[in-house]
C-alpha cells in the first residue's frame, strides 16, 4: 500500500508576487494571501514577510511537512542558495534554503520555477509516465526543464534546460548572455508583438498595441485573420527548429509546453510538430509527444511542494537509518 503523500507549502515566487499554496500530492488544499515582490525593500524583508505567511498556513494546517520554492534565475538546488534573481534586485547569493529552514523549523527545498514546473507536469500533468521529458515555459522569456531517465536533470551548474538561451541564428538578434540568436529574442512576449507589428504593416495596416498581445493574435487568427494566422505558422517554425536541435541531442519521448504563448494552441503546436517532423529522422519523432501543460499556473506550486515533499521523505530515512 502506497503512503500517503505529505503535505507542504508550496511557493511560487515570480517577478511580480510570491504566491503560496498548501499541497498534497498534485492537489491545491489551500491558498495563502500573496505578496507583491517590488513592494519590499531587501531580501530579508521579503524573507521575513514570507516566513509570516507560512506560519499563518501552518496555523490553518498544522500536518504542513516541509516546504518548497520555485524562483526564476541561477538558483543552486543542492547547495540551496539563490545566485540570482530575474527582474528582482538585491538577491545575490542568498542562502535561501537554510534562512527559511531557520525560521520555520521545517525541511525546505529550493529549485528554478521552470524545473519546478517541469517537475509537477512530470509527476502529475501532461509528462507522467515518460522517462525522457523536456518541457518549456512560453512567456516574456523561454524557459525549461529536463526528465532524464526519470529524473530531474540539473547539470554540472544547475542551469540546464534553459532552451530559451539556445541559439537558432548564430548570427542573429543579440541577448542578454551573448548567446546571438538565443530563441526567447524571437518568442518572448514582447517579440511576438513586435513581429506581429512588422507583419500587419507588411499588409498594410496599422496595428493597435493591443491587437499585437499572444492572446489578440489568437482571438483573432480564430477570426480568419491571415495575418495573424500566418504570424503563429511563423513563429511555431521558429520555436520548432529550437526544439529540432533539442530533439536530436536528447531524443525525449515526451515535449510538454506551458506558458501564456502556448495557450495559442493548435495553431502553434502544428507548426511546431511539421517543423521537427521535417528535419529530424523518423524514428526521433514517430512516437514523440508534444503535449500542452496540464497543470496550468498552479504548477509552479505543485512541483515546488513535491520537491519540499521529497526533501522531509529523505530527511525522515535518513534519521530512521541513522
Amino acid at each position: 500500500m502506497t503512503a500517503p503523500a505529505l503535505t507542504a507549502i508550496g511557493i511560487d515566487f515570480g517577478g511580480t508576487s510570491v504566491k503560496f499554496a498548501i499541497v498534497r500530492g498534485p492537489a491545491i488544499v489551500d491558498r495563502g494571501t500573496s505578496l507583491e515582490t517590488q513592494g519590499f525593500a531587501s531580501s530579508d524583508a521579503i524573507l521575513e514577510a514570507m516566513a509570516q505567511e507560512i506560519a499563518r498556513l501552518r496555523e490553518r494546517h498544522p500536518e504542513v511537512a516541509a516546504i518548497g520554492v520555485g524562483l526564476p534565475g541561477m538558483v543552486d538546488a543542492e547547495g540551496g542558495i539563490v545566485h540570482e534573481l530575474s527582474n528582482v534586485p538585491g538577491w545575490c547569493d542568498v542562502a535561501l534554503r537554510s534562512v527559511l529552514a531557520a525560521k520555520t523549523g521545517l525541511p525546505v527545498a529550493i529549485e528554478n520555477d521552470a524545473k519546478a514546473m517541469t517537475y509537477a507536469e512530470w509527476r502529475f500533468g501532461a509528462a507522467q509516465d515518460y522517462p525522457n521529458v523536456i518541457c518549456v515555459t512560453l512567456g516574456t522569456g523561454v524557459g525549461g526543464g529536463l526528465i532524464l531517465g526519470g529524473r530531474l536533470y540539473r547539470g554540472s551548474a544547475n542551469g540546464a534546460g534553459e532552451i530559451g538561451q539556445t541559439s537558432i541564428d548564430h548570427r542573429g538578434v543579440p541577448a542578454v548572455y551573448g548567446n546571438l540568436g538565443a530563441v526567447e529574442k524571437y518568442v518572448g512576449n514582447r517579440e511576438i508583438a513586435e513581429l506581429a507589428r512588422q507583419r500587419y504593416r507588411e499588409a498594410g495596416v496599422e496595428p493597435d498595441a493591443q491587437a499585437c498581445t499572444p492572446k489578440a493574435l489568437s482571438q483573432a487568427a480564430d477570426g480568419g485573420d491571415p495575418v495573424a494566422a500566418a504570424l503563429w505558422t511563423e513563429v511555431g517554425t521558429l520555436l520548432g527548429a529550437a526544439l529540432t536541435n533539442v530533439v536530436w541531442l536528447l531524443n525525449p519521448d515526451c515535449i510538454v509546453l506551458g506558458g501564456g504563448v502556448a495557450k495559442a494552441g493548435e495553431r502553434l503546436f502544428k507548426p511546431i510538430r511539421d517543423t521537427i517532423a521535417a528535419r529530424t529522422m523518423e524514428s526521433y519523432h514517430q512516437r514523440l509527444a508534444i503535449v500542452p501543460a496540464a497543470l496550468g499556473s498552479d504548477a509552479g506550486v505543485i512541483g515546488a511542494a513535491a520537491l519540499g515533499a521529497e526533501a522531509a521523505e529523505a530527511s525522515l530515512q535518513e534519521s530512521k537509518n541513522r
